[in-house]
């Protein structure tokens, strides 16, 4: 049997990647019916963070930027964007010690 470990790696990404989307989606349909107040929050924080990071560009661009962000729909895949981020980064803290702590048992055992 061939084994093929870029077959096996680009499974698990692909993986991990669709798990934190779809983690992310129901967290967010969850704080929806559940919590609508922490979506007003993160809302106005990515609003806010928006406003600060286009106010540190030139003239021109902070304003085109910001209106792109804001008024063409940007924010909203901006804000689904940068919560997969942060459930993957919640996602990825635990998984690196898993798999030390894996690594340092083999080690132990060999």
């Amino acid at each position: 049997m061939h084994s093929h470990p870029e077959l096996k790696n680009w499974a698990r990404v692909h993986v991990f990647r669709t798990w934190t989307a779809l983690v992310t989606i129901l967290l967010l349909g969850l704080c929806f019916i559940y919590r609508p107040e922490l979506l007003t929050w993160y809302l106005r924080t990515t609003m806010g963070y928006i406003e600060i990071t286009t106010g540190l560009l030139p003239y021109p661009w902070a304003d085109r930027i910001e209106i792109a962000l804001k008024s063409i729909g940007g924010h909203i895949w901006f804000q689904i964007t940068l919560a997969i981020i942060l459930v993957r980064v919640v996602a990825w803290i635990p998984a690196i010690c898993w798999r030390r702590r894996r690594r340092w048992n083999a080690e132990q055992r060999n």
